[in-house]
């Protein structure tokens, strides 16, 4: 692995973003979007470019339970999950509050949605 770090990366990526013509502009909702999409793309054009593939292992000088940053699935399910947000045919939604048609406000939970 190269010396120079995951610093340099998160930096030149927020550069970059800075650089947007209406980056200043949009809300942190928004920004949230852009981040995701972007760093979703990313990911998607450097597994194509080097060949690698949802499932499957690329660190062997790993224990077995030892935590990695590979694109490791440990199931059909989340293999599937990796490959369509990745696409984009599945969305995170986080936990907020909504307020139903009788007035009462509940919590909806984080979860994956097919688009």
């Amino acid at each position: 692995m190269s010396a120079f770090g995951f610093d340099g990366i998160k930096t030149a990526l927020s550069q970059a973003l800075e650089m947007l013509p209406d980056w200043q502009t949009l809300n942190p909702f928004d920004k949230g979007k852009v981040i995701d999409q972007t760093f979703k793309s990313i990911l998607k054009d450097l597994m194509q470019q080097f060949g690698m593939k949802p499932g499957i292992d690329y660190v062997d000088n790993l224990r077995d339970n030892e935590r990695s940053a590979d694109f490791v699935a440990l199931s059909k399910e989340a293999d599937d999950l990796i490959i369509g947000l990745l696409n984009g045919k599945i969305i995170a939604i986080t936990q907020h509050s909504r307020v139903s048609k009788l007035g009462n406000k509940f919590t909806v939970k984080a979860h994956f949605r097919k688009k």
